[in-house]
């Protein structure tokens, strides 16, 4: 598998983990609002949500830009792009 593959593959991946967990936080928000007793409670909730939501969105966004780099990159640019992925 070529440097370019396993990237795209690492990227692909954490884009999917990304998504998910938006999926998890929006059921577990769901969930909570219909727990909570008060307006107040439930609008926080949802201010919560929007605000967790925003920051993953933007994790994807990144993770996406990266993916879009990798396919045009040099060989030494795309192994930053993997070893930011790795946490090097």
């Amino acid at each position: 598998m070529s440097l370019l593959d396993s990237a795209t593959e690492m990227i692909e991946k954490r884009m999917e983990q990304l998504n998910h967990k938006i999926e998890a936080e929006q059921a577990e928000a769901e969930r909570k609002m219909a727990e909570a007793e008060s307006e107040k409670a439930r609008a926080d909730m949802q201010t919560e949500l929007k605000e967790r939501t925003r920051k993953l969105q933007e994790q994807i966004d990144d993770a996406g830009q990266k993916l879009a780099d990798a396919k045009s990159a040099s060989e030494s640019r795309l192994q930053e792009i993997v070893d930011s992925f790795r946490g090097k």
